[in-house]
């Protein structure tokens, strides 16, 4: 049962994570409170990306990336990054305003529960894929590898990875700063 779930999540997360909110940001074009509030959720979704190709290697960070990303998604929706913090401005009215609500709603509630399924995988950051749970959570990473990168080296993929998450944790204590600086000014 649990091989299914994380394939589900993983299908999910692929159409909810990544498709919606790519036609979300085209449609967004003369929306300026969309596509700034688009824009902090793909700087934080990019993580997402870090976690795939850090468990195309099978390194066990991935499965802490891969919890930050579905509590820093929900915070980037609605409270902005280091180069968005929402104003007093709202959304607007509108299509666009409004199926970007919907969708938010949608993402928030499916990063809650994707959270609530990953946080007991979070022991594969020390057990190592070897435990048959943690294999079940790499097993669709590495199925996109064979289809997209299929002559890339999954320790080369992963190397990527490490320098791209060190490039977001950067990002990440930079946008806690200001976005808080910001709370805590108003």
């Amino acid at each position: 049962m649990l091989p299914v779930l994380i394939r589900l999540d993983f299908v999910l997360a692929t159409a909810l994570l990544v498709a919606a909110p790519l036609g979300l940001l085209l449609a967004s074009v003369r929306r300026p409170a969309v596509r700034g509030r688009l824009l902090a959720y793909w700087r934080a979704s990019s993580l997402l990306m870090v976690t795939v190709y850090l468990m195309v290697d099978g390194r066990p960070g991935a499965f802490v990336a891969g919890n930050t990303a579905l509590v820093a998604i929900p915070l980037a929706l609605h409270a902005g990054d280091v180069l968005f913090v929402p104003g007093p401005a709202s959304l607007g009215e509108g299509p666009v305003a409004t199926w970007f609500r919907r969708w938010r709603a949608g993402a928030t509630a499916f990063c809650g529960a994707s959270l609530l399924l990953t946080v007991p995988a979070l022991r594969c950051a020390w057990e190592g894929a070897e435990n048959p749970v943690c294999a079940a959570w790499l097993a669709p990473p590495r199925e996109l590898h064979r289809a997209l990168h299929a002559s890339v080296d999954p320790a080369t993929l992963g190397d990527a990875a490490v320098i791209g998450g060190l490039i977001y944790g950067a990002y990440l204590v930079a946008s806690v700063i200001r976005v808080g600086w910001a709370v805590w000014r108003s």
